[in-house]
């Protein structure tokens, strides 16, 4: 089913008119549609992958006072909906909890912008794309072994309606990655790049930036392992969006810090680090992964501050448990948390947590080169394969990190491949030194929540120096 401006006033109508019949008891009610369709082409030596997927459903909510009860159904079905809004209107009103509830008036329909629709190129010259790349990576170099090319595109489109709001939401994206494989003494070792654009203009790949992937990707293969120890560091815009998405984001997820499973829950309030660093998340950026409108609550989207000028300040919020912690664990504190729009679900039959969004480190004062050329012996930290999260004891572990030698305030050139970054993030924070002024929001991935519950984010920041890195 698509949908245009009649269908979408016309389900806006419907949804309402359920909303109305499960609020019959003075309960709090929602419906979300969720339409989600992708193409995923994948390409390397051996295999090409072509992939279609589609989920679509619609999601009832009600809120009885104490807890929610919620429905999914695939696709649109009014009798189904009908019936089950009816049967959510017998549930009795337990008034034990009031919700936070965003009760301004909003009747919009929100649309990605785009210069070049993928859904107006064929197939074939997407196939033919991602085949004619693949060969030109392997062949840029006699080293290179293979290489794999994903070329993605997502349609997300999303109505929400509850008694106050009338939303809908469209987003595309199209996500590319190449990847590069080259042999070394130690195995095969990889370097990628990934670029993210709204439309299919994501395949014009400038010259500059394929030889700079070819040019890391030959150095990779004579990278040396680095000694462990504690080093003076300068992070990339990658990297220090990563350590603000890992060890920050998460334990600053209101769900989280309801269930007691975050050390950030001890430090609201306080200061965690210096006046110089500040870390948002904010799915109002423009263009970038994980951005949007409004969330799965109909709450508008906006910036938060988790970290403002080195204090711990708000975390990112749903609707249920900015209400639990204010009535419960915050209750007899001087402390309020507000709410943002963060509430996400992975699809139509999942519930809603509040979920990070772009999260990144924001920009300070220092030029980049400046700093460089501070450091008598350290490493510019370039790129990472990945990294773990743990807000309960708020350490952080990055992997794969791939590590440029500084030297009497100049880049060398000589690499290190594959280290592993670790620490407590609390001291990590407070060894912060500079703080780039050019921010960089490249991420491009999609995240779980315990290892599901996807969904999509970026990361990104300045660059940081921080002194004392444990690497290994």
């Amino acid at each position: 089913m698509g949908f245009n401006r009649k269908s979408i006033a016309i389900t806006k109508k419907f949804f309402l008119r359920l909303v109305r019949i499960m609020e019959s008891n003075s309960n709090y009610a929602d419906v979300l549609l969720i339409k989600d369709s992708s193409l995923n082409i994948s390409r390397d030596n051996t295999e090409i992958n072509i992939d279609n997927d589609n989920d679509f459903g619609v999601k009832l909510r009600l809120f009885d006072g104490e807890f929610f009860h919620v429905f999914g159904t695939t696709g649109i079905d009014k009798q189904v909906l009908t019936q089950k809004a009816k049967e959510f209107a017998k549930i009795k009103n337990k008034n034990k909890i009031k919700l936070d509830i965003d009760k301004r008036k909003l009747n919009k329909d929100f649309k990605t912008m785009i210069n070049i629709d993928p859904s107006k190129i064929t197939i074939k010259t997407k196939v033919d794309f991602v085949n004619n790349l693949q060969k030109k990576l392997v062949n840029a170099d006699k080293k290179i072994i293979n290489a794999r090319v994903l070329y993605d595109e997502a349609h997300e489109f999303k109505i929400f309606v509850n008694k106050y709001k009338q939303l809908s939401q469209e987003i595309k994206t199209c996500f590319l990655m190449m990847l590069p494989f080259v042999k070394s003494k130690d195995g095969i070792r990889y370097y990628y790049k990934s670029l993210l654009n709204s439309g299919y203009e994501v395949t014009k790949i400038k010259k500059s930036l394929f030889d700079n992937i070819i040019d890391k990707t030959l150095k990779i293969s004579k990278a040396k392992k680095l000694k462990p120890g504690r080093y003076t560091s300068i992070l990339s815009p990658e990297l220090s969006g990563l350590l603000a998405h890992e060890s920050f984001g998460h334990g600053m997820e209101s769900d989280t810090l309801y269930k007691d499973r975050a050390q950030a829950f001890e430090f609201l309030g306080k200061r965690i680090a210096s006046k110089q660093v500040s870390i948002i998340d904010n799915p109002a950026l423009t263009g970038k992964n994980g951005s949007f409108w409004f969330d799965d609550e109909g709450f508008m989207a906006g910036k938060t501050y988790l970290i403002k000028n080195g204090i711990v300040s708000q975390p990112i919020t749903d609707m249920y448990s900015t209400t639990r912690l204010n009535n419960e664990m915050l209750c007899n504190k001087n402390y309020k948390i507000k709410r943002s729009g963060n509430a996400r679900a992975e699809s139509y039959d999942h519930k809603n947590y509040a979920r990070m969004s772009n999260t990144y480190f924001a920009p300070g004062k220092s030029d980049v080169r400046a700093m460089i050329k501070k450091i008598k012996n350290g490493l510019y930290l370039h790129y990472s394969s990945g990294g773990m999260e743990d807000p309960k004891g708020w350490h952080v572990q990055i992997q794969g990190v791939v590590a440029e030698e500084i030297k009497n305030g100049k880049l060398t050139g000589k690499m290190f491949y594959e280290a592993g970054m670790t620490g407590y993030l609390p001291k990590i924070l407070a060894n912060i030194v500079a703080v780039g002024n050019k921010l960089l929001v490249p991420g491009t991935g999609r995240c779980g929540k315990g290892h599901k519950e996807w969904v999509r984010v970026s990361e990104g920041g300045p660059h940081l120096l921080i002194k004392d890195v444990e690497l290994a």
